[in-house]
Order: structure tokens, then sequence, then C-alpha cells
């Protein structure tokens, strides 16, 4: 009795090895951490290499400059080109198709204006406006292939501003631009834009230079002009 039931444990257990030896368990991976989980701990250019294009690229050779507006109407982009400092843009009128310019080298760069936005931070100052330190005002960036630059010199509000106080109907340049939803970018020459979180991130994705603006708030990332000795700025960055 006790013989015939070890040899039932010995033909048990030999079954049990050529099962061990044909099967394989599988183990469950990992879940994914939640999407705003993970996109917390992103980066804006990690964000955008991520982001979807919606809208096919265009060249600047194009009759229409590739631009968008924000869904809440503060953010207004446009993909360009800027010759001796002088850009091409809807904004105002420009120096840019000068006789002057003619020669200058074609340098491609994304243009974004706000109506509501954060003033510039001390060390974003990149310009003494004549000699006065007065006047460099945020509500703009300008994003070059190895550059980014917030705010400018200028005498008043933004063209985007005052679009959207005017009640002129031939002011209102920004209704006629494309609304860019959240989730889908729009890319040109290189570079990517999005709106995000509560505003718009735009990048050169190769050099991982670029800049998020929002109505409170703004970042500059990637290497960019340094500030011009004497500009100064105050140290509190006020909203408009």
């Amino acid at each position: 009795m006790i013989r015939h039931r070890g040899a039932l444990a010995a033909a048990a257990m030999a079954c049990v090895l050529a099962l061990t030896g044909c099967v394989s368990v599988p183990i469950k991976d990992r879940a994914p951490a939640p999407a705003g989980e993970e996109a917390a701990h992103l980066s804006y250019l990690d964000r955008l290499k991520a982001t979807p294009v919606g809208v096919p690229t265009e060249a600047v050779s194009s009759t229409e400059l590739p631009q968008f507006v924000s869904d809440s109407r503060n953010v207004a982009c446009v993909f360009t080109t800027s010759k001796a400092g002088h850009l091409n843009q809807p904004w105002e009128p420009n120096n840019f198709g000068d006789s002057a310019n003619a020669t200058a080298p074609a340098i491609p760069v994304v243009n974004c204006q706000m109506a509501v936005y954060p003033q510039p931070r001390a060390g974003d100052v990149v310009d003494n406006c004549a000699g006065t330190n007065i006047g460099y005002l945020g509500g703009t960036a300008l994003l070059y292939p190895d550059k980014v630059v917030y705010g400018g010199c200028r005498a008043g509000v933004t063209a985007v501003e005052a679009s959207v106080v005017s009640k002129d109907a031939s002011n209102q340049f920004a209704g006629g631009f494309p609304v860019l939803a959240p989730g889908t970018a729009m890319e040109a020459q290189g570079y990517r834009c999005a709106p995000m979180d509560t505003g718009v991130a735009c990048a050169n994705l190769t050099a991982g230079i670029g800049f998020f603006l929002a109505a409170n708030t703004y970042e500059l990332f990637g290497p960019g002009p340094a500030p011009l000795p004497g500009a100064t700025t105050p140290a509190t960055a006020p909203v408009r």
C-alpha cells in the first residue's frame, strides 16, 4: 500500500516537472500612470514633442503665414521670418519689406502676442530701450533658432491687446486666426506650438529652446540672450 502511494506521488511529481518545463506564467506589467499625473512630471518641451500635429506644416512662402489663436483668445501666434530685426507679421505695419532689407537673411521665427500677460522678470530684460530703461513690457514672445525673448520695448499695448478692447472692426485681426484646440499642435519651419494648461507653449524641438505663455505666468527654457547692462524692470511681474 505504502509502495503504491509512493508510486503515485512520483508520477504526480513527474507530471508537475513536465508541465513546468512547458508552461510559463505571465506576469502582469505595472499599470501605466494616469495621463494627468504623468504629464505633471514632464517639461513643456517633452509635452510638445508628444502632442500630435493637427495642422499640416506650411512653408513661409505661403500666401498666408501659418498662424493661430488659443481658444481663450488670449494668445495669438504666427510662424514667420525676420530680416535685419524686422518681422514679417500681421499685427501692424512694419519695415520688413523695405528695399534695405532685401539682401538680409530671412531667419525663421515664431512670434506670439497676448491680450493679458505678466510683466518680464528682471533677468529676462534684454533691451535698455534706447538708454531710458523705460518701456520694456511683457505680452510678446519671439523664438529664434538659437534663442528666445519675452517682452520688448514699446510705448503701449500689444496689437492683440488692442484688438480685444477695440470697437473698430478693422482692428479685429485675431478674429480671423484659426483656433488651435488643446491637445493639437501646429508645426512649421522646425517649430511646434500647442495650447497647454492655461496658455500656449512653443519650441524649437531640435535645439530644445522655447517658451510657455499664460495670462499670469510665463517660462523660457533653453539658452537665451544675456540681459543688457543697465536694463532694469520691477522686481515683481504684475499682470496687465
